[in-house]
């Protein structure tokens, strides 16, 4: 399960001049192996019948990854293409895109991030006595109420939570088909298969997150060597996710929230019932515990796992420009 093995590629530097590799076929093979080798590992974790935060997390360390085995590939070639190529606004039109969607992902995360704090809250109502004694009854109304304002999940929703997964996937309708240089069809191959990687992880989360049908389903075509494993994973991932829609109402749907939301309902029948029975309620509570603490590491590990790609990206699209500008002002002189 380790999604973040040393790269095969050879040994390039971030923007250091190189010489114009000898094979360019050899460089997208290796590209292509290195993701169906991690591809291989994150399908090996998927359970069909359940979509988690583990296996999210999973996905955005993969999805990590692959950018920068994309971004060392691209780097060690900068030297052989002209900075004004089009396969420069190619990326950087790519990853401005890429950093919205991790922002509106990190967004939505924090909400469920906040509503946690409403069950730690009930939790800390519900807390029996060192005696073992049952909570007083101004606990028992409190928790019952925090319960209900739970149960309603927030009221602040963006208008289309998958447009930006759509936009991206608009430009990545067939492969790259152009007649340049070797390089540039690198180039163009290696960010249009890291678009539809970006497309298939976001668009997954997002609905996750949201409880949304799935938004864009995107076909890797057979000159990958990936892309059988993909299409067979996005199949198997995107059923589930089709089942979750049905019942999940928009407020999210995942593994842990599902866990957490049932032992939310059977505390509040614990409390609401005619008489409060002490064992089913410690009961209750205590398995609302053990769920919401599974749900609190996985929500903050993939907050992290997002930001850290975030990062990425940012460090990475900052390093292009930076040395566009260079480039650039060489040429005016």
């Amino acid at each position: 399960m380790f999604l973040t093995q040393k790269s095969h590629f050879p040994s390039f530097s971030p923007f250091r001049r190189v010489s114009k590799p000898n094979n360019f076929y050899l460089i997208s093979r290796s590209f292509d192996e290195n993701l169906l080798h991690r591809l291989k590992t994150l399908c090996s974790t998927t359970n069909p019948s359940s979509i988690n935060l583990s296996w999210l997390s999973l996905a955005v360390d993969f999805l990590s990854s692959t950018h920068s085995d994309a971004q060392t590939l691209i780097s060690g070639l900068k030297s052989s293409f002209a900075s004004s190529d089009d396969s420069l606004a190619s990326y950087l039109d790519y990853s401005v895109k890429l950093l919205d969607i991790c922002n509106s992902i990190s967004s939505q995360i924090e909400k469920l991030r906040q509503r946690r704090l409403l069950i730690n809250f009930v939790l800390h109502l519900l807390k029996f006595t060192a005696d073992g004694d049952i909570p007083v009854p101004e606990n028992l109304r409190q928790a019952r109420e925090s319960i209900s304002d739970w149960e309603k999940g927030t009221s602040f929703q963006i208008l289309d939570p998958g447009a930006l997964i759509r936009d991206l996937a608009s430009g990545l309708e067939s492969a790259p088909r152009v007649k340049k240089s070797s390089v540039e069809k690198v180039i163009r191959r290696t960010i249009y298969a890291v678009g539809l990687l970006t497309v298939f992880v976001a668009g997954v989360a997002v609905s996750a997150l949201h409880g949304l049908a799935p938004i864009s389903k995107v076909r890797v075509p057979a000159e990958f060597l990936w892309s059988d494993s993909f299409n067979d994973l996005q199949s198997a991932i995107f059923k589930d996710m089709e089942r979750r829609f049905l019942v999940s109402h928009g407020k999210g749907s995942f593994a842990e929230l599902d866990d957490v939301a049932a032992r939310v309902s059977g505390v509040r029948d614990a409390i609401d019932g005619v008489e409060v029975k002490e064992e089913e309620l410690e009961h209750a509570v205590k398995e609302l515990e053990t769920v919401t603490e599974r749900f609190s590491e996985g929500l903050d590990r993939l907050y992290n796992g997002v930001n850290e790609m975030f990062d990425k990206v940012f460090s990475t699209r900052n390093d292009v420009l930076e040395n566009f500008r260079v480039d650039h002002e060489k040429t005016l002189k």
